[in-house]
């Protein structure tokens, strides 16, 4: 995929332990990702991004099909409807399946929350087109 130079493609809160999350919640499909929550898309500034920042993430419920699988958060950082972190696709499935998934999940009332919540470390930064960035 091509980014456009002098664009931030996304920011994101970046899991600090993918392995954890992963061994946490094993995902269900082989395209295995579980590693950040996107916050905003096409960044044209960074401002409020609060690079290096480090804080807990409340993971509340679950959500998969046969195409993919997504935890929910708790979070108003995200521009999403339903802040997500995507765990797994299968193969040919972009992980922006993800909310369309969890989407009709909502509307039928198909999601698994949790009794508790699941906490994930993180830490806040963006991706530049070819690498993630931060600290």
């Amino acid at each position: 995929m091509e980014y456009q130079k002098g664009k931030i493609p996304y920011t994101a809160l970046f899991v600090l332990d993918p392995g954890k999350l992963l061994a946490a919640f094993p995902p269900k499909h082989k395209h295995i990702f579980g590693h950040h929550l996107t916050l905003k898309f096409n960044v044209k500034s960074f401002e409020s991004v609060e690079v290096g920042k480090k804080s807990l993430l409340k993971i509340i419920a679950r959500v998969f099909d046969e195409n993919g699988d997504a935890l929910l958060v708790e979070t108003d950082r995200s521009e999403k409807k339903y802040p997500h972190i995507t765990l797994s696709c299968v193969e040919g499935v972009r992980r922006s399946y993800s909310d369309e998934m969890i989407t009709n999940a909502v509307l039928s009332h198909n999601i698994e929350y949790f009794k508790e919540p699941f906490e994930i470390d993180v830490i806040e930064g963006y991706f530049n087109g070819y690498e993630d960035v931060i600290s």
